[in-house]
């Protein structure tokens, strides 16, 4: 079982510019994580299905495939 420890998070203030291109990112949001994605109109991070602007990011990890 994965749990949100083994996950490789990164403080967001580490994130590289280039990740912030809309892809879907793993971001970690008060004490949950979340799926979220960098949105340039509105310099904010948001969630891609609600749209739902994420207010307290502190770590993200990339998402990648099984392997």
């Amino acid at each position: 079982m994965i749990t949100a420890k083994h996950i490789p998070w990164e403080p967001i203030g580490t994130l590289p510019e280039d990740r912030k291109d809309g892809r879907r990112l793993l971001l970690w949001e008060v004490d949950l994580p979340v799926i979220g994605r960098w949105d340039s109109d509105r310099e904010g991070w948001e969630h891609p299905e609600s749209m739902h602007i994420l207010e307290e990011v502190t770590y993200w990890a990339d998402i990648n495939p099984p392997v």
